[in-house]
């Protein structure tokens, strides 16, 4: 999927909107290494997340770690289930809540639970999810259309994707 370019972006903003009151706020934030990594979740973080509230040190985090290989920013996540012959996804964003239902069950695939957000590096943004990277792996970033994960899971032509992309789009104002 192509990135998006702003010279104006507003990664406070997009961070405090994003995280909108959830006191587990840190699950929105995560840094990534070279190859779109988390090394959080592993515990291998080179600055561990020590922070309290979202204060100028965290955001003087996020700013060094966006110069170096970036971050990813959940915007929404979802449950979902399969009933009937039809795929339900209960989505939330922002503090809101959204229901995506299709009987296309070639093109979607059902999944318990997933995130999607947005890759932020300089100032350039790039929508996509993070992925499973295997049997006790950390979970990577990959962005839509990508050959990185499950093809079904990250495809174009899944239109449960293409509605999590024009909500990212919308939170995003782009």
């Amino acid at each position: 999927m192509e990135s998006i370019v702003k010279d104006n972006l507003n990664v406070r903003d997009i961070v405090e909107r994003a995280v909108n009151g959830h006191p587990e706020f840190h699950f929105f934030v995560d840094e990534l290494t070279a190859d779109d990594y988390m090394p959080t979740y592993a515990g291998i973080a080179d600055e561990k997340y020590t922070y309290e509230s979202m204060d100028e040190g965290f955001f003087d985090f996020i700013e060094r770690k966006i110069a170096s290989d970036g971050v990813y920013v959940r915007i929404c996540y979802l449950v979902g289930e399969e009933t009937d012959g039809e795929a339900i996804f209960t989505i939330e964003i922002a503090g809101n809540e959204k229901v995506f239902r299709t009987n296309d069950l070639e093109s979607v695939q059902v999944v318990e639970m997933a995130d999607y957000g947005v890759k932020i590096k300089g100032n350039t943004l790039t929508l996509g999810t993070t992925v499973e990277g295997g049997c006790s792996q950390t979970p990577y970033f990959a962005e839509f259309g990508s050959k990185r994960g499950n093809e079904t899971y990250l495809s174009l032509d899944n239109p449960l994707n293409m509605f999590i992309i024009s909500l990212m789009k919308e939170f995003l104002e782009l």
